[in-house]
């Protein structure tokens, strides 16, 4: 389902659920990031899920605060008690220290089912010390799996499943009011013997219109401008914009529908270069990362966005960082992207293999993507491809297949790569089959452990049935050499442009390996000062 620019119940569910006078404080928590030790890749961005919430409570009246763990100590970095993990921000003992004595809800972002073991932690730690918060947890993994979260963490009051504002605000007036929590869809709790219940899916928005800008200013954004952790490639001072919610597609893999439905919602043009302009006044931002699911949908509405940007004269950059779709960027398309700003492009065919293609019920022409691919590089514009390997009923040909794409795709000139081992997500349609047939873990630490290999090349762990992990990880390993030897030694300008910019002070990155070679190197100053401080505090 696709909806259009109609007016949406957004302010008339802010008036409906206007603060009471004198309501005590909310407190929107963004915890700190987990990764493996080993990870290559862990892109660090401002909050924009928990932003969205923390504006439409302040916009109906509630005295919000905001924690962004992350941004509060971006450069502090240390191992889990485990020694499997890194972690990025706040320790617990800090976090829980931050939140203001007036505070009476605590709502938790918890995005990924990886990081839920270490967070489970800092939600006990919060209740720990804090007894009398009431505490309620969203995000991508609560709306995967609500009955595993609350029965997993005693700790946690009230879970809000797919798309937060309008669920947390009912909620919030609701619990400050005495109103009926367990009539508002989306909203999980306990009934009177504890067990989990829900009185009706959560509601997607028909239009994102009257929906405020992200509440940027309840924390440090500054922190975020760094030449290192970006979500695409840092041209400066990146800030994250979403243009769409949703994904009409259903790929298998993918656990988005069980967040977003397949509802898919576009704000206007104009709107969301309303939001760059402010973005450029208020924070200086000059690069524009897009955080949606599936950005690119509609040809018109691209044309229209790009007329949007060079109609006003916008000295800009933007990139597309998530991956999108290929149908609608055409020639003409591909054109407008570039006079707009457009500088990154990520597509995600997701496989060089038809049947692996059908199987995971991924609709595209690997014609088509790559003629796409193909004039956008003619253009100019820095391509990075995603592929993953190893789903379930793979074989060893449609690993071989994939691999081939890349390679061709090397050679036609794309500059980036990531070749991914398939993660099993909770939520996906394949989880949810694989679960049926034996062949997937349940719910548990130990799962979630494994879900961290997307970003680590030691991982071998897999549900592929007929390929072994090692020589998934092996191929994985060798496709990303092989690719990159070919990007860079098939054109060797691109290796003296790096070596004129490595022998420079304030290294720029022209492309996603560079940047996250250059993220990696970071991350390596950053532990050795840790140890560095731990032998002499």
């Amino acid at each position: 389902m696709i909806a259009g620019y109609s007016s949406s119940p957004i302010q008339d569910a802010m008036s409906a659920c206007a603060a009471p006078t004198e309501a005590p404080r909310v407190v929107v928590l963004r915890p700190f990031m987990v990764m493996s030790r080993a990870s290559y890749s862990a892109p660090v961005t401002p909050p924009i899920g928990p932003a969205y919430l923390s504006a439409v409570l302040e916009q109906a009246g509630y005295r919000v605060s905001m924690i962004d763990a992350v941004a509060e100590a971006i450069h502090q970095l240390r191992a889990s008690d485990c020694g499997r993990f890194n972690l990025q921000g706040l320790r617990v003992e800090e976090i829980v220290e931050r939140i203001p004595e007036d505070a009476a809800i605590l709502g938790v972002s918890l995005m990924f089912s990886q990081e839920w073991p270490m967070h489970r932690e800092l939600i006990l730690a919060v209740r720990a010390k804090r007894p009398d918060l009431v505490i309620v947890v969203g995000g991508e993994h609560p709306s995967a799996l609500p009955e595993f979260v609350l029965n997993d963490c005693p700790a946690v009051d009230h879970l809000v499943t797919g798309e937060g504002e309008l669920p947390f605000l009912h909620l919030v007036h609701a619990l400050y009011t005495g109103g009926d929590i367990g009539r508002i869809p989306g909203v999980w709790t306990r009934d009177a013997d504890g067990v989990p219940v829900v009185s009706a899916r959560p509601e997607r928005l028909a239009s994102l219109a009257g929906l405020p800008r992200p509440a940027w200013h309840l924390i440090p954004v500054q922190a975020y401008f760094l030449d290192n952790w970006t979500m695409g490639i840092a041209m400066g001072r990146n800030m994250p914009v979403v243009a769409t919610r949703g994904c009409p597609y259903r790929c298998a893999f993918c656990s988005s529908a069980t967040m977003w439905t397949t509802r898919y919602v576009m704000r206007s043009p104009a709107e969301v270069v309303d939001e760059i302009e402010w973005l450029m006044r208020e924070y200086g931002a000059n690069s524009f990362d897009f955080l949606d699911l599936t950005a690119i949908v509609r040809k018109r509405w691209t044309l229209d966005f790009c007329d949007e940007i060079t109609r006003r004269g916008l000295d800009i950059t933007w990139q597309l960082p998530s991956g999108t779709r290929s149908e609608a960027l055409d020639a003409e398309c591909l054109a407008a992207l570039k006079r707009a700003g457009c500088r990154f492009l990520v597509y995600a065919p997701e496989s060089g293999s038809e049947r692996t293609l059908k199987a995971i019920s991924k609709k595209i022409s690997l014609e088509n993507i790559e003629r796409s691919i193909r004039q956008a590089v003619a253009l100019g514009i820095t391509v990075k491809i995603n592929l993953i390997i190893g789903f379930p009923d793979e074989t060893t040909q449609d690993v071989l297949a994939t691999l081939r794409f890349a390679l061709r795709m090397a050679l036609a000139g794309v500059h980036d790569c990531n070749i991914s081992l398939f993660s099993c997500y909770p939520g996906s349609a394949i989880y949810r089959g694989l679960r049926e047939r034996g062949m997937a873990p349940p719910p548990g630490d130990a799962y979630f452990h494994e879900l961290i290999a997307q970003f680590d090349m030691t991982q071998k762990t897999t549900t592929c049935a007929q390929v072994p992990g090692g020589v998934l990880a092996g191929v994985r390993m060798a496709g990303h050499a092989l690719f990159y030897g070919l990007a860079y030694l098939s054109r060797p300008g691109r290796i003296l442009s790096l070596a004129a910019r490595l022998g420079k002070e304030g290294f720029r990155a022209s492309n996603l390996f560079e940047q996250r070679l250059s993220d990696m190197f970071a991350r390596m100053r950053m532990r050795r000062s840790h140890k560095s401080k731990e032998r002499h505090p």
